[in-house]
């Protein structure tokens, strides 16, 4: 049955009815909306459903009868577990002050328009007496911040705090799982700090573990998640802002975007002897995710030679290389949007006699059906033209987590879902979409471009653009001091690659 809205809560009998029904439903944050215009304004509705369904349909929760308002128009939700509420454009154009949204975390006093020239409200967040939501993941930096200075035991005692007067229901059940398993991982580290293989030194080992850790980075911390979010939605936002004026990036999200892939591998090393390396009896592995684009009808895709080869940027690794030890993949593969992860042929490899970090892996053409080629600039760059577009996956599997529906990351995480079961069913619910940044194209020399496009780890492969929509270079690295200048191959030296 459709949740009935609670009424204006200006008099002493709508306060005390609305006490009633916090009493009855419970003390948690709930939407509010005040009518600016259209056919209830003036008025202020406090919803108790978590999602609240807008439209001009009579069976909505928020019925709004105008011209331009679509039956089912967009929804609002609260997601408990995050302590957010988003708005999901269903089948009407939906702003959020000003700009056009698919779907965006609302934040307190947001200005949304429910179609061009419709009604508008302003978003505000009810928070009944007694409510409680803090999310984990600030619960987990606040308790970091503890430990920082006042140590382990202290930070425990704030985290147990939190979880048992800060979180929801769901979370006092769910979370000491969580900390369980937490607590066995941080034994398994333990275990395989406190020992290490014959012949190898406690310094490598460690050396390797933090080479190992960083080429992880892409898997952002729980602590951090929100920044994450938070950073996604400006982006977001920012881009829609791009689409409205701007041709050239739309034509890129709509068509060239969808030949951008996500790189996913996964190596391990196997010793002289024939064995795989194995710290202390366990494995190791190294997992990372970067980009590539579509660069020929024949399945060529142009990445990083540090994509292919990620080892040759690791000198822990590089140091057991050299003794003999070979990098083998256990799983490199690429996946576009709409499409399922495909196999990288690994014996398709290619990369240039010298130091440049581009290279280039040939998938199955059957595999690229309905992928656009990218279009790539041919000649000297127009000195006019000071555009970088930047397309691809920074951050990696992260990106796209905080993007996704929640009840699937949610599902992901309780499953304990691998990386590659993660990408394969975001996969499959069409949710592997690159990233888009826009700057200017500062520094052009004959062997490296330098742009403001914003990219981080993960980004690593993906093309950069110029406002043709045309591949004028490949991403490949990141200046960590300062986020405005980040740097880029010129195009023509992975096309040489591609020539028989």
């Amino acid at each position: 049955m459709p949740a009935a809205p609670w009424p204006d809560e200006s008099s002493p009998g709508e306060q005390a009815l609305a006490a009633a029904r916090t009493a009855q439903y419970g003390a948690a944050m709930r939407a509010q909306l005040l009518h600016l215009s259209g056919p209830q304004r003036g008025r202020t509705v406090t919803y108790e459903a978590r999602r609240v369904r807008i439209g001009s349909a009579p069976d909505r929760d928020a019925v709004l009868e105008s011209p331009v308002v679509a039956q089912k128009h967009a929804q609002i939700e609260f997601v408990e577990e995050q302590c957010q509420f988003y708005l999901r454009k269903v089948d009407g154009q939906t702003f959020v002050n000003g700009t056009e949204v698919e779907e965006v975390i609302l934040q307190d006093g947001d200005q949304i328009e429910l179609g061009s020239g419709g009604p508008v409200v302003r978003f505000r967040i009810y928070v009944p007496a007694g409510a409680v939501c803090k999310p984990v993941r600030r619960m987990l930096a606040d308790a970091r911040a503890v430990a920082k200075v006042s140590g382990g035991a202290a930070a425990t005692q704030t985290l147990t705090r939190d979880l048992f007067t800060q979180a929801t229901p769901h979370l006092k059940i769910g979370f000491p799982l969580a900390v369980i398993a937490g607590a066995f991982l941080a034994g398994w580290l333990g275990g395989w700090l406190g020992g290490r293989p014959q012949g190898v030194s406690r310094e490598e080992l460690e050396a390797l573990r933090e080479a190992q850790k960083q080429t992880q980075a892409n898997t952002v911390p729980p602590a951090e998640m929100e920044a994450l979010r938070k950073a996604q939605q400006e982006q977001q936002l920012a881009l829609a802002r791009l689409v409205r004026a701007n041709a050239v990036i739309a034509r890129i999200q709509r068509d060239s975007s969808r030949g951008v892939c996500l790189l996913h591998g996964v190596f391990r090393l196997k010793m002289t002897d024939g064995t795989w390396f194995e710290p202390d009896a366990e494995p190791f592995e190294v997992e990372y995710t970067g980009s590539g684009f579509l660069a020929t009808a024949a399945g060529h895709v142009i990445t990083n030679r540090h994509v292919v080869r990620p080892w040759e940027e690791m000198g822990p690794v590089m140091r057991l290389v050299e003794r003999g030890a070979e990098p083998t993949f256990v799983r490199f593969t690429a996946t576009f949007p709409g499409k399922p992860s495909v196999d990288v042929p690994v014996a398709s490899i290619a990369t240039r006699a010298d130091t440049l970090d581009v290279a280039v892996v040939q998938l199955p053409v059957a595999a690229i059906e309905g992928v656009p080629v990218l279009p790539m600039h041919d000649g000297a760059l127009d000195p006019d033209d000071r555009r970088a577009i930047v397309v691809g996956y920074p951050t990696g599997l992260s990106a796209m987590l905080a993007r996704a529906d929640a009840s699937m990351v949610e599902g992901l995480q309780t499953r304990g879902a691998t990386m590659a079961e993660a990408i394969t069913e975001l996969a499959a619910a069409g949710q592997i979409a690159p990233i888009i940044t826009d700057g200017v194209l500062s520094n052009v020399q004959e062997r490296l471009l330098g742009y403001s496009a914003a990219t981080t780890h993960g980004g690593s492969g993906g093309p950069v653009l110029d406002s043709n929509g045309e591949v004028i270079g490949v991403n490949y690295a990141i200046l960590l001091e300062f986020g405005g200048s980040n740097f880029g191959v010129p195009i023509r030296f992975a096309r040489e690659l591609l020539k028989p």
